[in-house]
């Protein structure tokens, strides 16, 4: 695949305050099968292994693009997960690392201050064969992100209220 653009152009980051604490956000975040409540291209996700996820845990995941009309299958390796501060993957297309999925958590104002990031590691036709394509393609997964944070905030914000503190 010829050099379209710099990969560096193909990254994108959101942050959003939630009402809740980094815990809270953490779990719901690796909870990958609840995770399709709130993340608007996922369909369903399964951890391969069972137990707390961990570096080097799978999971697989059924996306649908509603733009596109179609659906497809990946699998994830966990590259971090720390407990209330990070959880990160990576997408696995033909045995690569394609992008990195990654969530920082930190504390602030009683609260938890969530950074969402995307990256591109390698290109791969499916991602898009036109400087157009790919840069509508992280239009998309911004878009995404912002709508998976304040989904995420609002399950978060409900489930911390909901417990006894």
């Amino acid at each position: 695949m010829p050099d379209l653009m710099e990969l560096s152009e193909l990254r994108a980051r959101r942050e959003r305050w939630i009402d809740a604490p980094p815990q809270t956000v953490y779990d719901l975040i690796t909870d990958v099968a609840a995770s399709a409540a709130w993340t608007p291209d996922l369909v369903s996700a399964q951890y391969e292994t069972e137990g707390v996820p961990q570096v080097g845990s799978w999971f697989t995941a059924v996306n649908a693009d509603v733009r596109h009309d179609h659906e497809w299958v990946t699998r994830s390796r966990v590259h971090a997960a720390e407990a209330g501060r990070e959880f990160a993957w990576y997408v696995v297309v033909q045995g690569v690392d394609a992008t990195l999925w990654h969530y920082r958590l930190r504390p602030r104002d009683g609260g938890t201050l969530v950074t969402e990031s995307w990256q591109v590691e390698h290109l791969f036709p499916v991602m898009g064969t036109s400087r157009e394509e790919l840069l509508a393609l992280k239009a998309h997964n911004t878009a995404g992100m912002e709508a998976t944070l304040n989904a995420l905030a609002d399950a978060a914000t409900a489930r911390h209220t909901r417990s006894p503190r």
